[in-house]
């Protein structure tokens, strides 16, 4: 199968599965707070899963201690500190640059 007709399949099959809880949603009513609690937490933990794999695996495995983790640390004591997302972005991108830049 060519990999285009694959990227049809795949997104015909998104789509419905997107467009079947849109149709689902008025039949079902209303939603358990247990549940609507679990659906919650759901977001937060696939952006940390994501954020931890970019942090310590690089494409050859365990990635060691570099500029990208004392980035994290200062970005981290930043966010602690101010709880600002663009405090963060506008000091973190130099400080990643310098480091970098410094090897």
């Amino acid at each position: 199968m060519s990999p285009v007709a694959q990227i049809v399949i795949v997104g015909i099959g998104t789509y419905l599965l997107r467009l079947s809880f849109v149709a689902l949603a008025g039949r079902i009513g209303e939603i358990p707070p247990r549940i609507n609690t679990v659906l919650s937490m759901i977001p937060p933990a696939v952006l940390a899963a994501i954020t931890a794999n970019a942090i310590f695996y690089a494409d050859d495995g365990f990635r060691g201690v570099d500029e990208w983790h004392l980035t994290i640390v200062v970005v981290a004591l930043i966010s602690w500190r101010t709880k600002s997302v663009a405090l963060c972005l506008f000091i973190g991108m130099p400080v990643l640059w310098t480091l970098a830049a410094l090897g």
